[in-house]
């Protein structure tokens, strides 16, 4: 009963901090209670997190491009009694967290998943279509977006067939992430379970994903693709690989819609997967120089240099997340600071980004959420 006060006492308060010049907002989802919001100061420094909206396992959202919307998952199975599988969609003040107040959001709509374990949802550059992961059912789902930002019904659900050589792990497939391609006219999906990328356009008529020209790129036996990020100028795609612990660099052509390996690098100093250990988040720097992975078990991020020739990495060096389980981590829009949530330890510590070589250190500035596995800045 006093959880339940508490929560509600939350949802109902606004939180008000001063506008601090250049305090970015952003949002942190995950396995507890709901949907938090703050803000990161230029220091390193995070406003206490704001609950701002309940809803069963908040594990990935997207923002969308122009509109006050967020995109939220609700990873749960089709059957569960509580929260099914579904898709959200919520409305947020842009004024008012401009002036520093942590506003409730408000749900426009809700959507159910033709899938189970919807862990990852991302939206393309128009806001006109969402595509969700659905890990347990090894599916992708398409949902149109209204010119309000309220989503339409699923009018896709794709299932990916086959299996990886992990038995305990790649039984089947396992989708874990869509990725638009800077073009737009792609979108790219990373299955765990068959060691594959797969690579869709959509019929914007039939409402539905169709492959491209080269339906997939093959990843070596037992990778277990995980998360997509490129570069930004659109030309190398990176891939970090949750069972093998290792990166793969691969180009891209959006005029032929080809994709291919250019290497592989271990994202730990060993090269040797860490009996329990996997991979989770990479993300680029905005200065298209680096790119990061996150380590589950080490507890770390990998540093990679990015060659502007060839596209080639290189594992420069891994930074202690000062926590356990480092699931998600997010670069600041100006790339100067980064996130990193512990999603056993309930923690989310900043780091300060030296530009010039990538490397991080702490702010001293860390706060607490229940398992934390989100976080999305509001870039605009």
């Amino acid at each position: 009963m006093r959880v339940t006060r508490l929560l509600s006492l939350a949802l109902c308060a606004v939180a008000t901090w001063p506008a601090a010049a250049n305090a970015q907002v952003f949002w942190i989802g995950g396995y507890g209670p709901g949907i938090y919001a703050s803000r990161l100061q230029p220091n390193g420094a995070m406003d206490p997190p704001q609950l701002v909206f309940e809803q069963p396992n908040p594990s990935f959202f997207a923002i969308h491009p122009t509109l006050n919307v967020m995109y939220a998952v609700a990873e749960t199975a089709r059957s569960d009694a509580k929260q099914r599988a579904a898709l959200a969609a919520y409305q947020f003040d842009g004024a008012a967290y401009a002036r520093g107040e942590l506003s409730p959001l408000k749900r426009i709509s809700l959507e159910p998943v033709n899938g189970d374990g919807p862990c990852h949802v991302t939206i393309d550059r128009d806001g006109k279509w969402a595509v969700v992961s659905n890990y347990s059912s090894g599916s992708v789902s398409l949902f149109p977006i209204q010119a309000d930002g309220s989503l339409q019904p699923e009018s896709h659900a794709l299932s990916h067939q086959g299996s990886g050589p992990n038995a305990s792990r790649q039984q089947g497939a396992h989708a874990h992430c869509a990725m638009f391609d800077p073009s737009n006219r792609y979108v790219m999906v990373a299955d765990l379970g068959i060691d594959r990328v797969l690579i869709y356009q959509i019929d914007s008529n039939k409402k539905q994903l169709v492959p491209g020209p080269q339906p997939f790129l093959e990843l070596p036996p037992g990778s277990g693709p995980r998360h997509l990020a490129f570069q930004p100028t659109g030309a190398s795609v990176f891939i970090i690989n949750e069972l093998a612990m290792t990166m793969t660099a691969a180009s891209w052509n959006p005029e032929t819609g080809q994709m291919a390996i250019v290497n592989t690098e271990s994202t730990i100093p060993e090269g040797k997967p860490v009996p329990g250990g996997s991979t989770a988040e990479v993300l680029v720097h905005p200065s298209g120089r680096f790119v990061y992975g996150s380590n589950r078990g080490p507890n770390t991020i990998a540093l990679f240099a990015i060659d502007p020739n060839s596209g080639r990495i290189r594992r420069i060096e891994n930074f202690d997340t000062l926590g356990k389980i480092p699931r998600n981590f997010r670069i600041a829009p100006d790339g100067n600071l980064l996130l990193a949530e512990n999603q056993e330890s309930n923690s989310i510590f900043s780091f300060r980004i030296d530009t010039g070589t990538g490397f991080l250190k702490p702010t001293g500035f860390s706060i607490s959420t229940p398992k934390p596995a989100c976080i999305k800045f509001l870039e605009r």
